[in-house]
């Protein structure tokens, strides 16, 4: 046999060899493919969550790649395009032998209108110290996993370029730049049940996004870039629906604080017990953070110290306790805008129609009315609807939030705010209509910068001679002219009353009337107001008895006809009204579906899980949380989780005394 022979027939062994191996990886291939997509799936579905594959591929031994990965569930709504991974021969298993690992395109939907996008990052992929590190091959920074003892995970964070890598935006619109990380985040088990969670992290160049103006272009808006830094230490038990933070503590933009608190969840209920503690806050840093400012304020603008504890459950608005202690340190020089509003002044006040008005806060000006020309009755009226605690709270009233939260929560939608007659002011001449939590930042701190400058009597007095109500109605005189012929001074309890339930939608109420005939709905409105003024001892049983018969006629009712439709026996009754009324019903129906409680005028406990004992702390814990002065530390029972029986939540705390409301100035 030839050379040339031989070597032919050696290649062609060689050939039929090499296929042959190459079709028994294919088949180990084919198998660990469909093993891969299996596991994924069932690892998935174990955890309550769907898992889809569009593709997977396996090429041994050094590459492996997913396509199309989907996973839903709880919430979550998310999709990678493709993961690829690169190994090498040497290692301790399987990660130690990880080279590569390129991750395309993340999009996840979240609750609450949250989204994330995640840009395609490749990563390399090492082994040392212990740990896995992946560092980006384009600058992203790095990041490492470690696995101790089994069940415990840490991830280490080193330069890790949040802003280039993530995107996060609500309802379409970015949260801003995440910034650069560097930190800790540990995940172990905890005693009792469940996992705890420790966390260290400080971001560089954070920056938060603004809401698009009407004419800005479509490119995100920015604030100023600053740094943070936080850590947290918690436990959460899944089983029993409890969550206990031990601490969480930060500093950012001019806020630093620290808070700590417990929680427990049933079906559409949630019971909660939070302290905080700001011992800083700067309001000039902070609004500058968040791309806002004052009205011609730059430099110090103040400062405010925070102390408060929150406690309640969501299903039941009534039973909201909140201690605090708000203290605002104004700047040595006044705002120049506010400042001007000692003296008189002009505005052109914009309606929710969106139609102008000049306003004259102005003694001669014939719509000005002074405060001492309003009736006592008209001003205790609209103190106990509006903001029954103005005389004793600083410009926000922190009790009230909660409060409004948990109304929103019964009826699914936004029914109640909780703004002050200073927050409503402070909106009325310098903000928009806009609403988002930027913007309640910025009607905060000029609410508190109102209060400092202008005291109480003057700012309510200039309230009641701008605010809006009806269509291009502002102040209190032209309104009273306008509804009843008369000036304010001559309203009687009923009259005021009706302007007073006019105030939460002065064009949105309109038709409840216009034909001269107060509608039963708004009858009741009224009829609330009138009610207030009574349990506040503004009137006696008999004018309330008398007020409540009498029926209101606007300036344009016809001479023969009532001026309200009739409520059959609404003088002898306590009904509620009509917000009141769908709160009640609403209450109800979640509360059997839970097996709770109704709600009642004073506290209860809610028939919420138990939650288990607190866990030990965990490794590297952060510092303890600052202390909220005379506030108790919040500490579940002892008793074993019970998931399917629920028992009592932790005993009420007792309110903290609180400045008693009055209808009127204090003299002087």
């Amino acid at each position: 046999m030839s050379r040339s022979r031989r070597v032919l027939i050696l290649a062609l062994g060689a050939l039929l060899a090499g296929a042959a191996v190459r079709g028994l990886l294919a088949v180990v291939e084919a198998a660990l493919e469909g093993r891969v997509r299996a596991r994924i799936v069932s690892e998935a579905a174990e955890r309550g969550f769907r898992a889809d594959v569009d593709a997977v591929r396996v090429r041994l031994p050094f590459r492996a790649s997913l396509s199309g990965v989907s996973i839903a569930g709880h919430g979550l709504d998310a999709r990678v395009d493709r993961i690829d991974v690169r190994a090498g021969f040497t290692g301790r298993g399987l990660a130690g032998r990880l080279r590569r690992l390129e991750i395309g395109r993340l999009s996840a939907e979240l609750p609450q209108g949250l989204s994330i996008l995640a840009e395609p990052a490749a990563w390399d992929v090492s082994s040392r110290d212990g740990l896995l590190w992946l560092s980006g091959r384009s600058g992203e920074g790095a990041f490492a996993l470690e696995k101790e003892g089994g069940r415990r995970l840490r991830v280490r964070a080193d330069r890790l370029d949040l802003t280039r890598l993530v995107r996060v935006r609500r309802d379409g619109a970015s949260l801003g730049d995440l910034g650069v990380a560097t930190g800790t985040l540990g995940l172990a088990p905890a005693v009792g049940g469940g996992f705890a969670v420790d966390a260290n992290v400080v971001l560089r160049r954070v920056r938060l996004a603004l809401p698009p103006e009407e004419d800005a272009p479509a490119e995100d808006s920015l604030g100023d870039p600053f740094d943070a830094e936080g850590s947290l230490s918690a436990t959460i038990h899944p089983e029993a629906r409890y969550v206990e933070v031990a601490c969480a503590s930060g500093d950012a933009a001019g806020l630093r604080g620290s808070a700590r608190g417990i929680a427990a969840f049933a079906p559409r209920d949630a019971w909660l017990d939070v302290e905080l503690a700001v011992p800083r806050l700067e309001l000039g840093p902070l609004l500058a953070a968040s791309g806002l400012e004052l009205p011609a304020g730059d430099g110090d603008l103040g400062s405010a110290e925070l102390a408060a504890r929150i406690r309640g459950r969501m299903l039941d608005p009534k039973s909201w306790v909140v201690e605090e202690n708000l203290d605002f340190r104004p700047p040595a020089r006044a705002l120049p805008e506010v400042e001007r509003l000692r003296g008189p002044f002009r505005r052109v006040m914009t309606g929710r129609d969106g139609r102008r008005t000049p306003v004259a806060v102005d003694p001669a000006s014939p719509d000005f009315v002074p405060l001492d020309d309003v009736p006592a009755h008209f001003v205790r009226g609209l103190l106990t609807s509006e903001d029954a605690d103005f005389w004793g709270h600083p410009g926000l009233d922190l009790g009230e939030i909660p409060v409004a939260a948990s109304m929103n929560w019964v009826r699914g939608r936004r029914a109640r705010g909780a703004s002050t007659i200073t927050q409503q002011l402070a909106k009325n001449l310098f903000l928009t209509r806009e609403r988002s939590y930027r913007r309640k930042l910025q009607e905060a701190a000029l609410a508190l910068h109102l209060e400092s400058t202008l005291g109480k009597r003057r700012i309510l007095e200039i309230y009641l001679n701008v605010i809006e109500w009806g269509p291009g109605l502002h102040g209190l005189g032209p309104a009273a002219r306008h509804y009843f012929g008369k000036n304010p001074q001559d309203l009687t309890p009923r009259e005021g009353a009706f302007l007073v339930a006019l105030i939460p939608g002065p064009v949105k109420y309109q038709p409840s009337f216009a034909s001269g005939v107060l509608s039963r709905g708004f009858t009741r409105l009224v009829n609330g107001v009138l009610r207030r003024l009574a349990s506040v001892g503004m009137l006696t049983p008999e004018e309330l008895k008398a007020e409540l018969e009498t029926p209101l006629r606007l300036r344009w009712t016809p001479a023969e006809v009532p001026g309200e439709e009739p409520l059959p026996g609404e003088a002898e009754s306590d009904a509620l009204e009509p917000d009141e009324e769908v709160l009640d019903a609403t209450v109800a129906a979640p509360a059997a579906a839970v097996d709770l409680p109704a709600a009642t005028d004073e506290p209860s406990a809610p028939e919420l899980p138990t939650p288990p004992s607190p866990a030990a702390p965990a490794t590297n814990p952060v510092p303890a949380a600052v202390s909220v002065p005379g506030a108790a530390t919040p500490t579940p029972p002892t008793t074993s989780p019970a998931k399917e029986s629920p028992v009592s939540a932790p005993p009420s705390l007792a309110p903290a005394p609180r400045p008693t409301p009055r209808g009127t100035a204090p003299p002087g």
